[in-house]
């Protein structure tokens, strides 16, 4: 099933007090602007539920879908495997990084 504005504007409304949905509907606006973000309503209730009501994170994922919103799409729809909850997996990441010539962060570190 598509996401449509009625989604979006519920789930706004389950996740921020009233007084800041308009607010944040606003700043939700900001991604599907460009011809290249694509899938507009899914990617915001994603971006919606993943923000778990703070306003904060709300901002990080609109700017994360901006450069790709495959990015969200994906934490959203399989949150268990976006986790780095494995040492395994975070040293695949670490390795990425390595190969990269970029210094991992604290986290991946063993």
């Amino acid at each position: 099933m598509s996401s449509t504005r009625e989604h979006v504007i519920a789930a706004v409304q389950r996740a921020f007090p009233s007084k800041l949905v308009t607010e944040v509907l606003k700043l939700l606006d900001a991604y599907g602007v460009q011809p290249y973000e694509r899938e507009r309503e899914r990617v915001q209730v994603a971006i919606v539920a993943l923000s778990e009501g703070d306003e904060a994170k709300l901002r990080y994922l609109i700017d994360v879908a901006k450069s790709d919103y495959r990015d969200v799409l994906f934490w959203a729809d399989c949150p268990e495997q976006a986790k780095l909850d494995t040492p395994e997996k975070r040293r695949v990441f670490r390795e990425v990084f390595e190969k990269l010539g970029v210094e991992p962060p604290d986290a991946l570190k063993e």
